[in-house]
C-alpha cells in the first residue's frame, strides 16, 4: 500500500473545566452534522507503468447531494481499454493525474438527493462515470445508474456497461446488424464475446 497515509482520528474536543459538553444548538430534531469519513482509492498518480496506480486513502466529507444524485458504495468496478490507454497519457477524455479513474462500477445506493423517486437506499445499481469509480464511495446522477436484477453479481454488473455496450451498439447500432444477416468475429475478448453470441 502507498499514497497518503491513512486519516488520524477525530478528537472530541472537550469544553474547558472538564465539566459536560454544551447541549447542540437548535431544535431537538435536527440531525448531528456527519463527521468526515475514510474512504480507500485507485489513484493514477502519473502517466506509466502500473505502479503508477496507488492505493490511497481520502478523507471525504460528508456529501451534499445536489437534487437527482445519488450516494453509492462500490462494490465491484469495471476495467476497460479506455482505461490502460489513459494510465498511459493516451485518452484524452481523463483529466490529468492525480485522478481517481473508473468508469463503470457497482453498488448498492447509500443517500438520495431531492427529485430522486425511482430509487430508494439500498438498491443494487450499475453506476456510470466518465472517471472517480475506483473507490469505496461515488456521487453519481441518478441517470447514470441502472438496477441490477438480483440474480446478477457485482462483478458482473460492474464488467458489464462500457464492453457490452461498445460490442453492441458496433454491431446493432453501426454495422445494423439484423435477423437473417450474419457476421464474422476474427478475434473477441469476454466483454464484447457476450453481445457478439446473443
Amino acid at each position: 500500500m502507498s499514497g497518503e497515509e491513512p486519516p488520524a482520528q477525530l478528537q472530541e474536543k472537550k469544553p474547558e473545566g472538564g465539566g459536560p459538553p454544551p447541549a447542540p444548538q437548535g431544535s431537538d430534531s435536527s440531525p448531528a452534522p456527519e463527521e468526515p469519513r475514510s474512504c480507500r482509492a485507485l489513484v493514477l498518480t502519473g502517466y506509466g507503468g502500473y505502479d503508477k496506480v496507488r492505493l490511497q486513502v481520502k478523507t471525504m466529507e460528508a456529501p451534499q447531494l445536489k437534487p437527482g444524485e445519488l450516494l453509492v458504495r462500490v462494490k465491484a468496478c469495471g476495467l476497460n481499454f479506455a482505461e490502460l490507454l489513459a494510465r498511459q497519457g493516451l485518452y484524452e477524455l481523463l483529466p490529468e493525474p492525480p485522478v481517481t479513474m473508473g468508469m463503470e462500477a457497482s453498488g448498492t445506493i447509500q443517500a438520495l438527493g431531492e427529485d430522486v423517486k425511482d430509487r430508494k437506499v439500498g438498491d443494487r445499481v450499475i453506476a456510470l462515470s466518465q472517471s472517480g469509480m475506483w473507490q469505496e464511495l461515488v456521487v453519481v446522477p441518478a441517470e447514470r445508474t441502472f438496477p441490477m436484477p438480483e440474480e446478477m453479481s457485482f462483478e458482473e454488473g460492474a464488467a458489464l456497461p462500457i464492453n457490452y455496450m461498445t460490442a453492441y451498439m458496433m454491431l446493432f447500432e453501426m454495422a445494423n446488424l439484423r435477423p437473417g444477416k450474419s457476421v464474422l468475429v476474427h478475434m473477441a475478448t469476454i466483454g464484447t464475446k457476450l453481445p457478439n453470441s446473443k
